[in-house]
This record gives structure tokens, C-alpha cells and sequence, in this order.
């Protein structure tokens, strides 16, 4: 995927903006409460037409993260100013319009469709539920599934009758049935094989190029956000500690934890295995109920020094696009 061809690329306008957002959950541990921190204090904006990616190993609060922009879960704290509306502020018809335009592509298609209903069924549910005339919702059907490259017989069978892969394109069309703008894709190739992967990636690349779409891209696989993504930004215990475009992240990492994923990206080049490997993490990521003081990643990482257990980090800007948590960065 090119960057050079997209909107995005060439500097389109905002149309997300999160400022300072915090999720936290109440628990139970031990037989007390305690509060989780989920997400701390994440900012970042997304341009009209790009794929802006979140990586992370797992629990670091990216999935948390994306349900918080889709209001699927309430924010704690802070903003989400979607096309200059403030989405925290929205009550029943002006979030009912919000839910058209920002969909979700979840991590499992099989568990996101209902087994017991036909595609036919699926597909039209989202449109029923916005009063849709039934001779459009006909036609909408024919097109959503040209759109995914399934063929129209594929609306009279039932999810556990289609490959993972295929289940996955009609996930892809049901976020598509009411046009949105913005679509969270929550690790969607993750429960593929690797194949299938590939043509679920270039479907996804041809849909934002035809349909002008904006992704929030969640992924664990730095492969496919490489091949996706305009900008990256790397979570680490809730927190964002490094935010760039794509070659920024993956040619000129400056956060040590951003490097340790880049270092455990297979190479499959001569020239790419003539280089040497950087830094790799030892130790397990710290309780989100306890974290370490000042910086989170203090404890797995080799260039430590006493000031970061005694502050945490603030954002540095290495670029107009290139922000890093880090004393040393």
C-alpha cells in the first residue's frame, strides 16, 4: 500500500481527536477492590482516509481503547472529538447517528454473528434498525456482497456453512451496510491462517481506497501493520509511549520498548539478517492494578536510570508526527 496515494498522505483533514482519555475498571482482587487502569491518559489524532494503527503486546489496552472511541464503553476521563463533535456528549438520536458512521470490525467473526441467523438476516439487521426501505435493503445486500467478493447465494446459508476467511468478509460487509466513515478494526485477520490473511489485508486496502475509509487498525502482527498503516502508535501498559508514521516506527524507532518489537520482526532478507538485532525484553509486564512508578517500562528495560522510577516520562516531538515517552529517547 502506497502512502503517497492516499488523502491521508498528503495531509487530510482531522477526524478524530482524542485528548487525554482514561478507562478504568473497579474489580475485585484479593477480596478487596481495586481499580484497573485500563487506559491512561492516551492522546492522538487520526487524518480523514488513513489507517492509524495501535500495537501492543496483549493486555496493554488497545481493544479497551477502541470500544472507547465507538462508545462502546464510557470513557473515564478525557475526550473523543469526532468530526468536530464531542462523542462523550452525544445522548440517544445524535449517538444513534454516530453508530452509522463509526462501525467495529471485531477480532472473531464467528462469535460476532448470530449462528441461528441466515446472512441474509445479518446483513439487513443493521439497515432494518435504521428504518431502511426493504426494496433498498435488497439491493444494498447484492452490493455489500460484491463489495467482500462473495456470491449472492451466500445470503441464504447460515455462518458455520462459510471458511474463516469468508465469515470474515461478511463481518467486513456488515460494518460496511450503513456506509460509515471511520471502521475500528479490532485485530481482524488475527484468527485467520496466513493465506487468508493476505486476502482479507488487500480486501481491506481496496475498500479504503474505493469507499475514501478511515481505519483505527488494532494488531499484535507488526508484518500486517507495516503493510497497512500511515502511522503507528506502540501501547504499553495503557499508555501510548510512541506515536509516528509508519517508517518513523519501523526505520527510526527512539522508545527501547518500540525497538524490542522491531527486533522480534522475523527477516527473511540477507541484508535484513546482516543487521544487528536490538534489545530484547526480559521479564513479565507489570500489574495494570500496580504499576511501577514514574515509568511503566522501567522495570524490563536495560536503559534505566533512577530518574525514571521518580518521573514519568512527558511526550517528547522528534517530528511534526513523531512523539516519544522516554527520558533517553
Amino acid at each position: 500500500m502506497s502512502q503517497e496515494n492516499t488523502p491521508a498522505a498528503q495531509g487530510g483533514e482531522v477526524q478524530m481527536e482524542v485528548i487525554g482519555l482514561s478507562k478504568r475498571f473497579t474489580i475485585k482482587s484479593q477480596g478487596r477492590r481495586a481499580v484497573l487502569n485500563a487506559v491512561s491518559d492516551v492522546s492522538f489524532t487520526v487524518r480523514k482516509g488513513e489507517t492509524f494503527s495501535i500495537v501492543g503486546e496483549s493486555g496493554c489496552g488497545k481493544s479497551t481503547l477502541g470500544r472507547c472511541l465507538a462508545r462502546l464503553l464510557e470513557p473515564s476521563e478525557g475526550q473523543v472529538v469526532f468530526e468536530g463533535e464531542d462523542v462523550g456528549g452525544l445522548k440517544s438520536g445524535a449517538l444513534r447517528e454516530l453508530r452509522k458512521k463509526i462501525q467495529f470490525i471485531f477480532q472473531d467473526p464467528y462469535s460476532s454473528m448470530n449462528p441461528r441467523m441466515r446472512v441474509r438476516s445479518i446483513l439487513a439487521e443493521p439497515l432494518r434498525n435504521f428504518s431502511v426501505p426493504e426494496p433498498q435493503v435488497a439491493a444494498r445486500l447484492e452490493e455489500l456482497l460484491r463489495l467482500v467478493s462473495l456470491k449472492p447465494d451466500a445470503l441464504d446459508k447460515y455462518p458455520h456453512q462459510f471458511s474463516g476467511g469468508q465469515r470474515q468478509r461478511l463481518v467486513i460487509a456488515r460494518a460496511l451496510a450503513l456506509e460509515p466513515d471511520f471502521i475500528v478494526c479490532d485485530e481482524p485477520v488475527s484468527a485467520l491462517d496466513v493465506s487468508v490473511q493476505a486476502q482479507v489485508i488487500n480486501l481491506l486496502v481496496d475498500l479504503q481506497k474505493t469507499l475514501r475509509l478511515t481505519y483505527l487498525f488494532i494488531s499484535h502482527d507488526l508484518s500486517v501493520v507495516r503493510h497497512l498503516s500511515h502511522k503507528v502508535a506502540v501501547m504499553y501498559l495503557g499508555r501510548m509511549v510512541e506515536v509516528g508514521t509508519r517508517d518513523e516506527i519501523f526505520n527510526t524507532p527512539r522508545h527501547p520498548y518500540t525497538k524490542a518489537l522491531m527486533a522480534a520482526v522475523p527477516r527473511f532478507s540477507e541484508e535484513s539478517r546482516a543487521q544487528p538485532r536490538a534489545l530484547r525484553l526480559s521479564g513479565e509486564i507489570p500489574s495494570p492494578l500496580s504499576p511501577p512508578s514514574g515509568c511503566a517500562f522501567r522495570t524490563r528495560c536495560p536503559n534505566a536510570q533512577a530518574v525514571c522510577a521518580e518521573s514519568r516520562p512527558e511526550a517528547r516531538r522528534f517530528s511534526p508526527d513523531h512523539v516519544v515517552a522516554c527520558h533517553f529517547a
